[in-house]
């Protein structure tokens, strides 16, 4: 019941005075949710997070390297660096040639005991230094210049000026003879039965049939018998089985055109 205060003029109830309770759908509540939303967002996001660097030991897993970054792990296995050519065996390319036996080196071709492609040294102790040397700058057919060594007993040697390997033998005499016991002087008969027995004669490159006294020898060379010097031609025209050996070369083929 409501009760009329004198002193105030305005009626009063007789019930007692309640606290305010705001309705669910006061406006009050509608304010206060969206923060409270965030709140629990925000604690969920950290629980999260939290499971998840315990889970990885630790270690983010979602950061990306930087380019300029080695990653490498202490307990790989170190990786064995691949094996190196010892020095001292040589290349396995270009092995090294093994030294000649006195038996292989009697067999290949030679004149006065040098062969194509001994060195200076070689020649030096066979003939000695008493020689006369020319100079020929142009290459000509060698493919290099020339030292041209001439020894007073009728031998010459064409030295390649690069390479300072031997080129080119030839003898005027009977002082020198092949490995075979060949030298100037000699028949014909005897020669060439001696010389077709082991090599072939090789046929003219300008359809001149059979080089008669040139032999295909080692080292891709020719080993001439020239029965007549006096013609300016290594080619022999006629032999006969009387005819006699007045020059003899030895000489790579290719250097022959």
């Amino acid at each position: 019941m409501a009760s009329f205060n004198s002193g105030t003029g305005v009626a009063s109830s007789d019930k007692p005075p309640t606290s305010h309770i705001p309705h669910p759908f006061s406006k009050e509540l509608i304010l206060l949710r969206p923060k409270f939303l965030v709140i629990l967002l925000v604690v969920a996001l950290s629980l999260t997070l939290i499971s998840c660097g315990r889970g990885g030991g630790g270690k983010g897993t979602d950061t990306a390297p930087s380019p300029n970054t080695t990653n490498r792990q202490d307990d790989s296995p170190a990786q064995t660096p691949p094996p190196t050519a010892n020095p001292d065996q040589g290349s396995t390319s270009t092995p090294a040639r093994a030294p000649e036996s006195k038996e292989e080196t009697a067999a290949r071709t030679s004149i006065a005991g040098i062969h194509l492609g001994d060195s200076r040294d070689d020649v030096k102790k066979i003939l000695g230094n008493k020689y006369k040397e020319t100079v020929n700058e142009e290459p000509a057919y060698y493919g290099e210049g020339q030292y041209i060594w001439k020894y007073d007993q009728g031998i010459e040697i064409v030295m390649g000026k690069d390479s300072l390997k031997v080129l080119d033998i030839t003898v005027y005499t009977p002082v020198w003879k092949t490995n075979l016991g060949a030298k100037v002087g000699d028949s014909a008969k005897d020669v060439l039965a001696k010389y077709r027995a082991k090599y072939k004669e090789p046929q003219s490159r300008h359809g001149e049939g059979t080089l008669q006294g040139w032999f295909e020898v080692e080292d891709g060379g020719y080993l001439i018998f020239d029965f007549d010097k006096s013609d300016g031609s290594l080619v022999n025209r006629t032999i006969k089985n009387d005819s006699r050996v007045e020059m003899i070369k030895l000489i790579h083929s290719f250097y022959l055109d």
